[in-house]
């Protein structure tokens, strides 16, 4: 699965709840199904997602999970401890009333520090504005 962020949703806005907003494209391959939409994720969400997936890295054991706000795209990656990951994905074109596509499969810890990487850079390009307090 490939999330190219491409451009803040409301970039006059540095607020938690607006601010946050990224319009990306959406690509996932799984064996012999191919798709691709636009989806409006959050900072935040990339945030966490990177905190998880470090752990994951640390631990090789337990999960770390992408969900967000408006459901459009759950991904979690499982490691058994012993070097083994699994990626189970579900994605919708259209929030609340889309088509929805569920994938999964074997990978294994190696994946884990460009992931790591990527989200890094994707942060620093569109990193977390304002605190949800706000």
């Amino acid at each position: 699965m490939l999330i190219r962020p491409l451009s803040r949703c409301h970039p006059g806005l540095f607020d938690y709840w607006d601010g946050n907003w990224i319009d990306c494209e959406l690509e996932i391959v799984a064996g012999g199904f191919r798709g691709g939409f636009r989806a409006d994720l959050r900072s935040e969400e990339f945030y966490t997602f990177l905190q998880e997936v470090e752990g994951l890295t640390r631990a090789v054991q337990g999960t770390a999970s992408f969900a967000t706000m408006e459901g459009r795209i759950a991904l979690s990656l499982t490691g058994d401890g012993n070097g083994h990951i699994r990626v189970a994905g579900d994605a919708i074109d259209v929030a609340g009333t889309g088509n929805r596509l569920q994938f999964g499969f074997d990978t294994d810890q190696t994946y884990l520090p460009p992931i790591c990487r990527s989200l890094e850079h994707l942060l620093a390009a569109f990193p977390v504005t304002g605190t949800a307090d706000n």
